[in-house]
């Protein structure tokens, strides 16, 4: 074997031995070819040249020194070609490096010719031709702040423009999952908590969806969302309306309450205040599905029936669940309520589901149904700038279907946030028709798991009526007529259960996670004690000694202790702490070096992390003592 090959699989085996492996078994299909030309080495690989031909160095180094170049940043390599960029960013990096080479024709060579070795098995670097791999580097070293910084010669993009695009498509995904992710973490953790105790007292009324599971057995739904093509679609529901289980989720409401259409069941899991959906619509004569954690405002209606669907992977359920001996296995999530309804018609039973506004892109210009509560948003392209831009019609009348707030300049400044943020995630996907068309990045996002729903339950007919709209594989694309023109009339309607709630375990079971809570003051005033007096001997000091190392190594082992052992007894300490959390593991994540700077700046964060714990568990005591108080 090669003596720089065989050092450099060495290196990659130590940090990873199935791709090492791989590489080793490889047998290239197309060899580039090692040129050298103005003194300068370069390869030539499907007749284009990888590097700069005047100087690969000077480009790399242009390239990498426009980049951010901070503890938190993630430089993304996309190809390795003779190794320029990649040994440049590894050699110059505060951050991470990882380097993404598809095209193990390249890397075999790159590594028969060049020792990487020394740049492998650097702790931020890493190294793979699986986009699984960076997915997985990715998440692991960002967090709510960092984003990858893609970094790539411009002959190297044009080598596979389309595989640049795709990765570029793929990044925009995966970055936008774990930033939502985190960011939700971050920032909702702990109000969905509060919202959650809040609804309590109203939800051991609630019945679990799952109690009357295969009640529609054999029945067709049609599962209704806000799109476009609903607006097509409204005379074909009213003609089949007493053949169809019809769920309807809350933004296509007004829409079939404008044409006298009222839906067996409306679905709403949002933690913010929707209610403007609902406003002035009779809700009596309608089921509601909601999650435990959805805005207390939404259960101030009257409904004919409120129906509980707890999904399994949101962890605040995890606590409903545990308070109230629910089983949650079946309740599917994907933080979308289209999703929510698609599992609701599966849990009644209905047979056959049809999507209908489910159109997952912005058609003929127009993002929502005409009557729907976003019907002022339209998509279309700027003439100026030559992109797609998503406007309101009226500006006013789109701020006021946002917000209940009385401020007209609070209303109106929300609703340019949210024009900021939807025309910065425009996206395009494939359509039925086989274009790419403009939608929402969020939107984009929610295909895949619709599709992964067809294959978790291959037993039922899944038909998509949008017919202009996103393509969904796994579901039928088919006209509402074509799909509903052999149902039949449905002659049970009413629900009745006898399911109750027992309340007194309930409120037993909340009285010990209560009690539990307490008992984390103590390590947590350590915690603040002892980060007090490394404050005032970084002080005395003026550097970081080994009573400072020993001190500080308390700190971690008490933090260690709640955050780990305790938040696993006891799950609310977890909601209560997870947004410092994020911060102190990441701080812990990125100290390279044990200087002052660094373990002031850790010392905050623990600080603030044990402060803030304390003042919420009083918070959280105290609102547990009022639910218990408040259930009947």
């Amino acid at each position: 074997m090669n003596n720089i090959f065989e050092k450099n699989i060495q290196a990659l085996n130590i940090k990873n031995g199935p791709f090492a492996l791989k590489l080793v078994k490889y047998i290239p299909t197309e060899i580039p070819q090692l040129i050298q030309e103005n003194g300068q080495y370069n390869l030539l690989y499907k007749n284009q040249l990888l590097h700069n031909k005047i100087s690969p160095l000077g480009e790399a180094k242009e390239i990498f020194t426009n980049a951010d170049n901070n503890p938190s940043a993630i430089h993304l390599i996309y190809g390795l070609g003779l190794g320029y960029l990649f040994q440049f960013a590894s050699l110059n990096s505060k951050g991470t490096v990882i380097l993404y080479e598809p095209d193990l024709n390249i890397l075999k060579t790159a590594f028969l010719l060049v020792d990487f070795s020394g740049d492998i098995l650097k702790n931020n670097v890493f190294v793979t031709d699986s986009l699984e791999d960076v997915e997985e580097y990715i998440y692991k070293n960002s967090n709510t702040e960092n984003t990858p910084l893609l970094l790539s010669t411009i002959a190297y993009r044009e080598l596979n423009q389309t595989g640049f695009n795709d990765l570029v498509a793929t990044l925009q995904r995966m970055v936008g999952s774990f930033s939502m992710d985190r960011k939700f973490t971050k920032e909702k953790f702990y109000p969905l908590l509060k919202q959650t105790l809040n609804n309590i007292p109203k939800m051991v009324n609630e019945i679990p969806l799952l109690e009357i599971k295969n009640y529609y057995k054999g029945q067709t739904a049609v599962v209704v969302s806000a799109g476009p093509t609903l607006d097509r679609n409204i005379e074909t529901i009213k003609k089949y309306r007493n053949n169809i289980v019809l769920i309807v989720v809350g933004t296509a409401l007004k829409t079939l309450e404008k044409n006298n259409i009222i839906p067996d069941f409306l679905c709403i899991i949002e933690s913010f205040d929707s209610s403007k959906q609902l406003n002035g619509i009779d809700t009596e004569k309608i089921n509601f599905v909601t999650e435990p954690f959805s805005h207390p405002n939404m259960r101030n209606f009257e409904f004919k029936n409120v129906f509980s669907h707890i999904s399994s992977n949101m962890p605040i359920n995890t606590f409903w669940a545990d308070v109230s001996g629910i089983k949650i296995d079946e309740y599917l999530s994907k933080g979308t309520v289209s999703y929510t309804a698609l599992n609701t018609a599966r849990i009644l039973g209905c047979s056959k589901i049809v999507l209908v506004g489910q159109d997952l892109a912005y058609i003929e210009g127009q993002c929502y149904s005409k009557d729907s509560a976003y019907k002022d948003l339209v998509c279309k392209r700027n003439n100026d700038t030559n992109k797609w831009e998503i406007t309101a019609k009226d500006f006013e009348s789109f701020a006021d279907s946002l917000s209940n707030n009385p401020d007209k300049q609070a209303r109106e400044n929300t609703a340019k946030r949210r024009l900021e943020r939807l025309n910065n995630s425009l996206y395009y996907v494939k359509g039925i028709n086989g274009d790419m068309i403009p939608t929402e990045s969020v939107y984009s996002a929610f295909i895949k798991p619709l599709t992964e729903f067809t294959k978790i339950y291959p037993e039922f007919e899944y038909i998509n009526t949008s017919l202009g709209g996103a393509q969904i594989d796994g579901f039928k694309n088919i006209s509402l007529e074509e799909a509903l023109k052999d149902s039949e009339i449905i002659q049970k309607r009413e629900i009745k259960t006898d399911f109750e709630y027992d309340k007194n375990m309930i409120k037993e079971n909340l009285f010990k996670y209560k009690t539990g809570l307490g008992s984390a003051n103590y390590i947590l005033e350590e915690i603040i004690k002892l980060s007090k007096n490394i404050g005032n001997d970084i002080k005395r000091y003026k550097t970081v000694n080994t009573d400072i190392l020993k001190t500080l190594k308390k700190i971690m082992t008490g933090y260690e202790a709640l955050s780990v052992d305790f938040a696993h007894k006891n799950m609310l300490f977890d909601f209560i702490t997870a947004s410092e959390k994020i911060d102190v593991e990441y701080e812990i994540k990125m100290t390279k070096e044990f200087n002052v700077e660094n373990v002031t700046r850790i010392v905050d964060k623990v600080t603030n992390y044990a402060n803030s714990a304390i003042s919420k568990i009083t918070e959280i005591s105290d609102k547990i003592e009022t639910v218990i108080g408040e259930i009947e």
